[in-house]
Order: C-alpha cells, then structure tokens, then sequence
C-alpha cells in the first residue's frame, strides 16, 4: 500500500509540477511588458497555484491507485470526486478522515455505460463548479466486475 501510494504521488507530483511550470511561464511570457518585478511574482507564486484550485474527478478510485490519487490530491488542498462501479462510500469516509485539506464526494459510475458517465459528469459539476483534472483511472482487474 505505501509503495501504491508513493508511486501515485511521484506521479501526481510531475504532473502538477507541469502544470505550474506552464502556467508560470504564461504568466511571465504575458506580464512581461508590465515590469520584471511582476514576472518574478507570477514565477514564484506557482506553489499558490494550487491552493483552492477547484476539483478532481477520478474514476476507479474505491481503491488502489485511484484511492492514492484522491489522497494525494486532498492533501494538496484539492476537493475531488471519487467514484467506481462499486459503492465508494468507506473509501470517501477513508479519505476524509486522514486527508482533512480537502472534500471528497463519492458516487458510482460504471464508465462502460455512457449515461452513467453523463451523470458522474453532472455530479461532478455540481459538487466541484470546476473540475481541472479528470483521471481516468477505471479498468477491470482481473475480471471484477459489480
């Protein structure tokens, strides 16, 4: 379990760090012409990016290496919507109590069938108002269905 969970956070970890870098640099690239003092702010608030910054949806997550992300996530201050073809509530109840900074809401979703894609769609807007990540964790493990 903690090698699951380090793994995930290596991951999790290279994918933010892009995304700040890219967002860093945009803002450098677009306050240029308002001084070097603000391009240096925008370059070093990059940590700031991520506090407050809206929601995650993540399917397969009841548990494995979608738990971790959801964990990873919420300990980045991160609210996120976990859900899997089978009831996630223990794993929400889980997350919540060893990751308090930030909210999860669970549902099931079985991501073969596009209506209930829809409906995690519609859950996830509106628990989250913005999602900015969407992990498309799902698949069978050895055959686990329902």
């Amino acid at each position: 379990a903690n090698s699951m969970k380090s793994v995930a956070s290596l991951i999790l970890t290279a994918v933010l760090l892009r995304t700040a870098c890219a967002f860093s640099n945009r803002n450098a690239f677009t306050t240029r012409s308002a001084g070097a003092t603000a391009s240096r702010a925008a370059a070093s608030s990059s940590s700031a990016l991520f506090a407050g910054a809206g929601g995650v949806v993540i399917t397969g997550s009841a548990g494995g290496v979608g738990y971790a992300y959801a964990g990873e996530f919420m300990d980045r201050g991160y609210d996120v919507v976990i859900c899997d073809v089978k009831d996630c509530s223990a794993a929400a109840t889980a997350l919540t109590a060893s990751h308090p900074n930030g909210t999860v809401y669970h549902t099931k979703c079985d991501v073969s069938d596009a209506k209930s894609v829809e409906a995690l769609g519609a859950f996830a807007k509106e628990s989250l108002g913005t999602v900015n990540y969407w992990i498309n964790n799902a698949g069978v493990n050895g055959g686990r269905r329902a």
